[in-house]
């Protein structure tokens, strides 16, 4: 039977990787702004834009194979998740139109490392 911790981590993967798409394609369309407001180059909103695509799709992917108890699934997820809170926190600081969105992917990594590793029905189910 799959714990409600994991029920929980995957409905908030998908809910991240959502959020992760829908900033990625708000920060292509709307770079030259974001880079006006950030003060960093064009490229570099681009490219912030394009890692959060791949990093929404990825956990999209992710999140359908957490529900077959693999520790693969469960230690690549967990480094996913690092990944985001990272980048969350990097543009709460570095980007002022898009701090929402660090805040929302820097909290939904927090709460699913929290769910994978701490959590003792979790630590049971991939025992």
């Amino acid at each position: 039977k799959v714990p409600l911790g994991i029920s929980i981590i995957t409905i908030l993967m998908y809910i991240g990787a959502i959020l992760d798409v829908a900033a990625g394609i708000f920060v292509i369309v709307d770079k030259a702004a974001l880079a006006s407001a950030s003060g960093l180059g064009e490229t570099s909103v681009l490219y912030y834009g394009i890692s959060l695509l791949v990093i929404g799709v990825i956990v999209g992917l992710l999140a359908n194979g957490l529900r077959s108890a693999s520790e693969g699934v469960r230690l690549i997820i967990a480094i996913v998740m690092v990944i985001r809170f990272l980048v969350g926190v990097w543009v709460m600081i570095a980007i002022s139109g898009a701090r929402f969105e660090g805040l929302a992917a820097a909290i939904i990594a927090l709460v699913v490392v929290y769910f994978l590793y701490a959590n003792e029905d979790s630590k049971e189910f991939f025992a």
